[in-house]
């Protein structure tokens, strides 16, 4: 446990506070237990014992697990018995890397990335049209990067459905973005504008005349966005709302919420403060604080929110980096030139140096830092820059995450463990859906098929956690753990058996899959004193599922229904009967 987080158990209210610090809303001093479950197959994610049958909850803690003859002195007058019948009881689900705020308020519209086909998206543009009467600007997510050209699809398209209306549209992996001719001419943006970073934020450009196509890469369309689009906060609070009430139905007890911004980081966390008080926080928030580029310092500032905005289920806990973008829009940083475009490798966001320095202050101030890389050469640099910032702080402990990692070379695999780098994924990306050979045929089909070697890494000692990077994506975009943890095992989009098996050596047996959901995320997130497994002292975040996930087709995990859901000992989802 890092020293921030011990200094932050007992200031105030606090995300996992221990009852000693701050006490609790609930009295976990009482003989009786609150909740009894048993007769049920108990996965406790932990060797002491791994199975059991019974549990019991008292307050917000878990007070027995074991047999169900060791709990009878628990079962009070009040006590709520329920029979599983053989159902599976297993800690609550945990996503380390997510976008709750961007994610919410995106599902409020047509889901573009449902449309695979230029058919399906011709039929989805027509439905947003409907969708959005009146003339003001439209916005919507998730166009699919293998239906159009390297350079992206191109505003015409636009144009034709929404006539002079400003339009728009992120792309499934939320780097890059389309517009319409008039959203466009409403920011001022034409072929005269520069490229805010050549290589790294710009606008697709017809060759021969530099007239814009449509298509603007990473941070390029924001002079765009920013001219046309106002979500305030009251916007992502009640699109959050609801959410929150899918997520618990889904099995999920906390996040890291990788970009928490509604529209400000500050109006984030504001939002979940009032939600808290409010009694509708029903998971657990782990926050990020991003890099603002130039001098900015983002680990002061997270340290500035955090004594600000901590509350008993959420808290700023990370600073969010980027070293690279994505290989659909030719902004991952690689080690060799891309296939359709030999004169380039991509450049870092970051430059190799400045990386260093912020990681190197971050831990210098004992904030743990998250940082996207998925070119194998982002990821190298990467590495690299947390070993400077290790060797010169002599901070070894202090919380390092490098997010997606889509391309690892082998010869950096072992460098994980060796430097207490925690390798993130998010594992519904491997699988060999259309975006393969999309990708393949800008970077290489070997190194699609090498990538995401999560198995390889668990076996040379990584820390390997699990995220489901919702709304972006790939291809298949998601926010449900029990997608992740199917694919984790059969390297298949959830349901496709007959889909090809990428990578087959880099299935994982289901007992990691969902180790990397548990007690390995709340380790990634400082948290595995308090939520992960089932034990006795430990928070009570807890899922009931229909069927034992260990007894039943690996292609049926999705289905699985989450029948209740416990955070902190409260019951936030219960799916009607079953449960007695």
């Amino acid at each position: 446990m890092n020293s921030l987080l011990k200094r932050s158990l007992c200031f105030g209210s606090v995300l996992i506070g221990l009852t000693a610090c701050m006490g609790s809303d609930r009295d976990n001093s009482a003989a009786f237990a609150d909740i009894l479950f048993h007769s049920g197959r108990v996965y406790t994610v932990s060797s002491d014992p791994t199975w059991a049958d019974a549990v019991t909850v008292t307050g917000d803690r878990i007070s027995y697990v074991g047999a169900r003859t060791g709990a009878e002195s628990l079962i009070g007058p009040d006590t709520r018995i329920i029979d599983l019948d053989g159902k599976m009881l297993m800690p609550g689900l945990i996503d380390s890397h997510t976008h709750i705020f961007a994610g919410s308020i995106s599902a409020q519209r047509i889901n573009l990335s449902l449309a695979d086909t230029l058919d399906k998206l011709a039929e989805a543009l027509l439905a947003l049209h409907d969708q959005n009467s009146g003339d003001g600007a439209v916005y919507a997510r998730g166009w699919q990067n293998h239906l159009f050209p390297p350079d992206g699809p191109r505003k015409e398209m636009l144009d034709a459905v929404f006539g002079d209306r400003p339009v728009v549209l992120d792309s499934v992996d939320g780097h890059s973005t389309w517009f319409s001719s008039r959203a466009f001419e409403i920011a001022g943006v034409d072929a005269g504008t520069a490229d805010p970073e050549a290589g790294i934020s710009f606008f697709e450009r017809d060759k021969t005349t530099g007239e814009l196509l449509g298509t603007a890469r990473e941070r390029a369309g924001d002079i765009i966005r920013n001219a046309l689009l106002s979500f305030d906060r009251s916007s992502y609070k009640s699109a959050l709302e609801p959410w929150l009430l899918d997520a618990a139905a889904a099995g999920l007890t906390a996040v890291y919420d990788a970009g928490a911004s509604a529209p400000t980081e500050q109006d984030a966390y504001q939002t979940l403060a009032e939600l808290e008080q409010e009694g509708k926080l029903s998971l657990r928030v782990f926050g990020s604080v991003g890099y603002r580029f130039d001098d900015d310092d983002p680990a002061a500032r997270l340290l500035d929110l955090q004594s600000r905005f901590t509350g008993a289920y959420f808290r700023p806990y990370a600073v969010k980096l980027y070293a690279d973008g994505v290989p659909e829009a030719h902004t991952a940083y690689l080690l060799t030139p891309y296939l359709d475009r030999p004169e380039s490798t991509g450049e870092p966001m970051i430059a190799a140096d400045r990386m260093a320095e912020l990681i190197t202050s971050a831990f210098e101030k004992d904030v743990p830092v998250h940082i996207h890389a998925i070119g194998d050469g982002a990821i190298r640099m990467t590495l690299d820059a947390i070993e400077v910032a290790r060797n010169t702080t002599g901070e070894h402990d202090v919380g390092a995450t490098i997010a997606h990692m889509d391309f690892v070379h082998a010869a950096d695999i072992p460098r994980f463990s060796e430097l207490g780098v925690v390798a993130q994924t998010s594992i519904q990306w491997a699988a060999q859906d259309p975006s393969y050979d999309n990708i393949g045929a800008f970077v290489g089909m070997q190194r699609m098929h090498d990538a995401y070697p999560v198995k390889s890494l668990i076996e040379a000692g990584a820390l390997q956690t699990f995220g489901a990077d919702w709304p972006a994506a790939a291809y298949f975009s998601t926010y449900k753990p029990l997608d992740l943890l199917e694919a984790a095992v059969t390297r298949q989009l959830p349901g496709e058996i007959e889909m090809p098996v990428r990578n087959p050596d880099e299935r994982l047996e289901l007992s990691d899959a969902i180790a990397g959901m548990t007690i390995r995320a709340a380790m990634q997130l400082d948290a595995d004193g308090e939520i992960g497994s089932i034990a006795v002292g430990k928070k009570a975040d807890l899922i009931v599922l229909e069927r034992n996930l260990f007894e039943i087709p690996a292609h049926e995990i999705h289905d699985v229904r989450v029948l209740m859901t416990l955070m902190d000992g409260r019951i936030v989802h219960e799916a009607g009967p079953g449960l007695h």
